[in-house]
């Protein structure tokens, strides 16, 4: 991620402890002994009595849990634990429990109904909050104009019709007990969502991955873009290889980062593309400068713009403008031809 999201609370984090309670304290501790209602909290069973399909469900899913083996059982309550320590999981700290691991009733039964909390319920009055409420205080929180993930694609108004999607960042495929934890749900943009990443696992083969949101106490994240340009080439018509994007940071991370989301591609393609009008735009604020101070030289140009953009390094896909005029400094001389 170029960029983490500043966490918020909200009340939509009471539906997870809601599932939590549902899986690990009802349908874990399944018996003939006790109903299904008669071992949900009070917080769940309000939601549980509004919907008639929702309590046959959770009703069938009971009674299907009761000839299951106590290490079955427990082998359930212990992967929505795990998989739902996402920070944890992404940092490589503990290893997923996938669904070949767990009983049939899992994929079969309550992977289509928690994939249904998230796509139907949460869009009801009954349950603690709403996507969309929580979506918009999390943008207003964050001020992000951009796609944090990939910084250039530009996030939809407040008013669009078209606002950007959750993306579960630790897909509902592979982690369907995830699939309502607003931990692991992020806005990004359509081409880093559904056009790059789909259902791909960040933490497949025991990779790690960014951790979608700031955590307090934990060191600021930041990825230093470094920009190579083969300066023999025309630098206003380059060619894919003739630009190589690098990065500093931590490296195992930022590979998943690029694998998943095409980053350098993406960016690659990106800097060429403004790249001539960039060195126009360094040529004339050159002219300006210099008219005022015959001394005044490119370095100081490119000098004056870097830190200028540093202040907003996130709009106008500054970014990747400011290592390619840090990279200009090394051949100033090739802005007078090519600008």
């Amino acid at each position: 991620m170029l960029r983490l999201y500043k966490p918020i609370e909200h009340d939509i984090f009471k539906l997870q402890a809601m599932l939590e309670h549902l899986v690990c304290n009802v349908w874990c501790e399944a018996n003939e002994d006790e109903t299904c209602e008669s071992k949900l909290d009070a917080e769940f069973k309000a939601i549980y009595n509004s919907y008639e399909w929702l309590k046959n469900k959770v009703d069938e899913i009971y009674t299907k849990f009761i000839p299951l083996s106590i290490e079955d059982k427990q082998n359930i309550k212990n992967a929505f634990i795990t998989d739902n320590k996402i920070e944890e999981l992404c940092n490589g700290d503990v290893s997923p429990i996938y669904l070949n691991a767990l009983p049939d009733i899992v994929e079969n039964e309550i992977k289509p109904l928690l994939v249904n909390f998230y796509e139907t319920l949460l869009e009801r009055a009954s349950v603690p909050g709403t996507k969309k409420d929580y979506y918009e205080k999390l943008i207003e929180e964050n001020d992000f104009q951009y796609c944090p993930c990939c910084g250039l694609e530009g996030f939809e108004s407040a008013d669009s019709k078209l606002r950007e999607a959750f993306d579960h960042y630790l897909p509902k495929a592979h982690y369907p007990f995830a699939s309502v934890n607003f931990n692991n749900l992020v806005p990004l943009c359509y081409k880093c969502n559904s056009g790059r990443k789909k259902a791909k696992d960040p933490i497949k083969h025991g990779r790690k991955a960014f951790y979608p949101f700031i955590v307090e106490g934990k060191p600021e994240h930041h990825i230093e873009i470094k920009i190579t340009i083969d300066k023999s080439k025309d630098l206003g018509k380059l060619d894919k290889e003739d630009l190589t994007i690098g990065f500093d940071g931590d490296t195992e991370k930022i590979g998943t980062w690029d694998s998943l989301f095409d980053i350098k591609e993406r960016y690659n393609d990106t800097t060429r593309s403004i790249s001539k009008t960039l060195l126009q735009r360094i040529k004339r604020r050159h002219q300006l400068f210099k008219k005022n101070n015959t001394d005044w030289s490119y370095d100081n140009t490119l000098d004056f713009l870097i830190d200028d953009y540093e202040n907003d390094l996130y709009e106008d896909r500054k970014f990747l403008k400011k290592p390619f005029m840090v990279e200009l400094k090394s051949s100033t001389n090739l802005i007078e031809v090519y600008g």
